[in-house]
Order: structure tokens, then sequence, then C-alpha cells
């Protein structure tokens, strides 16, 4: 079949109405900022200004793309991976593709098609540079002026477009699908990796293009010391099963948790439970515009203070943003001041862990809300366990 057959849509692709809107977006940035170019090499970022579906997308830490957007126009893409001209010509949304060297090599290329487009003394944002590029485009490109853009990106990524909002619904409704086949399949004798096939099988028959993390099935004492992995381990009664999993709907994350137990609960089981459940409860309740990103972690955190629950409580934020990555920036923890803005997608999981008591275990309950021009509004509807409330 010659090439002209294939499909020149990128894989998993948003559509050509939202790329054109998101990229808009990011060139408006641009230009406040003051900046004439903007580099970018990670894969998330990559793929959401050109489309393209890198290899090793999102699991792997591999800088071998880059794109590089201008104030007009689509962006180049740039590939030192051999061989793969044809496919990303093909399947992305750019106005040329490059072909670079390996990526010690990158300087001397990068600083030619900066100068081929006029722009030796631009300035120039970056999400990812390494001090021995940063240091070749300078002694290139002495009166370049490269700006760290992570504060940027950040700014062009939290607040979701409607298009957005609709994939970020269905990538939950896919991760709510694998969790009910977890919920399912738990139960004595049933291995934690087990229990993640059966999410995974699910979500994938769904339309997940990919796991964005690691499937986390703890059971027991794997819950209370908050093993990140589902293991061979084998389910016990009476224990505490945490589980998060995620899924990805056409570049946009589902990421969702929730925490069962295999028989009646023990009254410690209960407390550690309830505690998690009112810290995210209340801390849903408290999100509208204008409060304090730090704001929502305190109240989950004045929460489990008051129940006496504070040194089970994991250490890390309260939540996070939602979006075409997992855990984007701003974060919901402390001291971050940026303030919650209508169009946010955010994730709120307070998790409580025992390992100081390993027949205890743990729990994590993690819900996604939207951020309206008046309060909020949840995105994922599964139930909880009534055996702990």
């Amino acid at each position: 079949m010659p090439i002209a057959e294939l499909d020149p849509r990128p894989l998993f692709y948003c559509g050509d109405e939202l790329q054109q809107a998101k990229l808009e977006r990011v060139q408006a940035a641009m230009q406040t900022a003051e900046l004439d170019a903007l580099l970018l090499v990670k894969h998330d970022a990559v793929r959401y200004v050109t489309g393209f579906y890198a290899k090793g997308y999102r699991p792997f830490i591999e800088i071998e793309y880059l794109a590089l957007v201008l104030p007009e126009g689509l962006p180049v893409l740039g590939t030192s991976l051999a061989g793969e001209e044809g496919r990303a010509t093909l399947r992305s949304r750019t106005s040329e593709v490059r072909t670079l060297p390996g990526w010690r090599a990158w300087g001397s290329a990068l600083a030619g098609i900066l100068a081929e487009r006029g722009l030796i003394e631009a300035g120039i944002g970056y999400d990812l540079m390494p001090l021995f590029l940063h240091d070749e485009l300078m002694t290139a490109l002495p009166n370049a002026r490269f700006v760290d853009a992570s504060d940027i990106w950040s700014q062009i990524t939290a607040v979701k477009l409607p298009g957005e909002i609709a994939l970020l619904r269905k990538a939950l409704e896919i991760a709510q699908s694998g969790m009910d086949a977890a919920l399912d399949a738990v139960r004595p004798g049933i291995s934690e990796i087990e229990v993640a096939a059966e999410a995974e099988y699910v979500m994938r028959r769904a339309g997940s293009e990919m796991n964005p993390f690691i499937p986390v099935v703890a059971s027991g004492p794997n819950a209370a010391v908050w093993e990140r992995v589902a293991t061979p381990r084998t389910i016990q009664s009476g224990e505490m099963v945490i589980l998060d999993f995620g899924c990805v709907w056409n570049g946009y994350t589902g990421d969702f948790a929730r925490t069962t137990v295999t028989g009646e609960p023990t009254a410690e089981q209960k407390r550690l439970y309830r505690g998690a459940y009112r810290a995210l409860q209340e801390a849903i309740g408290a999100v509208r515009p204008g409060v304090p990103c730090g704001g929502i972690d305190s109240v989950a955190r004045r929460v489990l203070r008051e129940e006496g629950l504070e040194r089970y409580a994991a250490p890390w934020a309260i939540g996070h943003q939602l979006g075409y990555g997992l855990h984007g920036s701003p974060a919901l923890a402390r001291g971050v001041e940026a303030e919650l803005q209508p169009g946010m997608v955010i994730n709120i999981e307070p998790a409580l862990y025992t390992p100081d008591d390993l027949t205890i275990g743990g729990v994590e309950l993690e819900d996604t809300v939207l951020v309206t021009d008046s309060g909020a509004e949840r995105l994922t509807s599964l139930g909880y366990d009534e055996r702990f409330l």
C-alpha cells in the first residue's frame, strides 16, 4: 500500500478545530511573554502543538523530538529517530519535519534552524534544556535570549478549552469503567496484578490509547506502605485495597482512585476511610474561582487534623491539575498561591496510609472537578464503599 493511501490524521487525534485553537492559545501566550519562538522537547508538549504521537509517548523520558512554535503558522517538528520522517510528515500538523542528529549534537542543528528563520537575536522560550545544549546555543547565537517557559506552559495548559473538557469527560468515563471492573474483581485469593489486568482490559476495550501511569492495586500491607504498583501478591480477607487507574483518550488523561475492602472493615479501617472521605468532600466544597490552590490542600489537611489522622496523611499535594499530561501545574499543595480559575480541571485525592501498623492498610479517594464560574462541577460519579461509611 502506498503511503499516500494511509489515513493522514494524527493518531488518537483531537480534531483540526481543537488542534488549531490550542496552537493559537500557545502563540497568544508567546506574544504576551514577548517570545519570538518556543522550543518544546517534552513528548506531551510536542504532541500538544503538533498532534504527533511520538515513539515511546509519555512512559519514557527520551529526548528524540522537538517542536519549534513560531508566532504564526504551524510548528516545525524535528526528530533524531532514524526512519521517523515519513510517519512524522504524514501524521502531524506541522509546517515542516526536520531530521536531527543525535541528542548530544543538537546544538548546531538547532542553531541552524533558528538562524534560517531570522531568530539569531530572538527571545526563545523552552520547556526543558540541558546545560550543555544551552551553552552550545548561547555560543552559536550569543545575541539570542533563552527563557525558561515552564510557568508560561502552565498558564497555557491549566485552563481548558471547551473541547478539551469534553475529551476529559470521556477519558474519565473510561477510567471509571476500569474501576468498576476492578471493584468487581477484588476478592480474597486473587492477585493484585490480576485485578489490574481486569481494569486495563476494560479501559483498552473502551478506547484508551495507553496507560498514563503504572496501575496501582495495593492491598493489606502494600496499602499501608503505599506501594505504587500492582504486584503478584494475593489479596487476603479483611484487607483494604487501594485502586488507582488511568487512561488516555485522544491525548487527554483520565485519573481515578477508590479504596475497597475484602469483607467487613475494622473500626480502624473505617476511621481511616471516613477521614479521607470527609477531607475529599470538604475540599471539593471549597473549590471556586479565586481560591488559592494551596487553600484546597489546607482544607483537606485541616479535616485530617481534626480527625486525628494527620500523621497518616500523604505529605505530597492533596491534588493536581488534569489534562493533556497527568500532574500539571499549579499543584494543589501547601504554599501554592496560584488561584483556581474557571475552566481548570483538578483532581483532589486525599490519601492516608499506616506504615506503623500494617494490619490497618491505606486509603485513597480521588475525584475530578471542573472549576466553574461560581463553584465546581464533579466530573466523576462512581460511588464510595458504603461499608466504611
